[in-house]
């Protein structure tokens, strides 16, 4: 059976997972190719970043936060028998939550980068979002020509 949106699979190591997660799109978002190009599962990607990388990814995708988003998107049930808590994926939830970690670590390198004074940011009010320049002293914020 091929997996689909109905098709649910349960995290074993919940941790695992995200950390895994945000290996593969810290990967990723470090190479010129894109996620069905990389012929690695998650567990190799996460086990083949240096220590050099993970120090980058827990600065730009940092695990807590992660795990906030994760548990934003999957399902969450109590197993009856148990009582320990079970979280479930499907394919639809994984695409949605590899992309909201994406956006996060672009959002967070951008807001260091503008802390960090190299990029200048304002809110455009026709866009209803931020937009962001490289600092120059000399230069005001870029202009939209029509």
């Amino acid at each position: 059976m091929k997996p689909n949106d109905k098709t649910w699979f349960l995290i074993q190591d919940f941790e695992e997972f995200v950390n895994h997660a945000r290996g593969l799109v810290f990967k990723v978002f470090g190479e010129s190719v894109g996620a069905e190009e990389i012929d690695e599962d998650m567990s190799t990607i996460y086990h083949s970043l240096s220590k050099l990388d993970l120090e980058e990814m827990d600065r730009t995708l940092p695990l807590e936060e992660c795990l906030l988003i994760t548990k934003q998107h999957i399902k969450i049930k109590t197993n009856k028998k148990t009582k320990e808590t079970e979280y479930y994926i499907n394919d639809n939830i994984l695409f949605r939550l590899l992309e909201s970690f994406n956006t996060r670590m672009v959002s967070n390198i951008l807001n260091k980068l503008s802390n960090d004074g190299l990029l200048e940011s304002a809110f455009d009010e026709e866009k209803n979002d931020f937009i962001f320049w490289i600092k120059d002293d000399k230069t005001a914020p870029p202009q939209e020509t029509n």
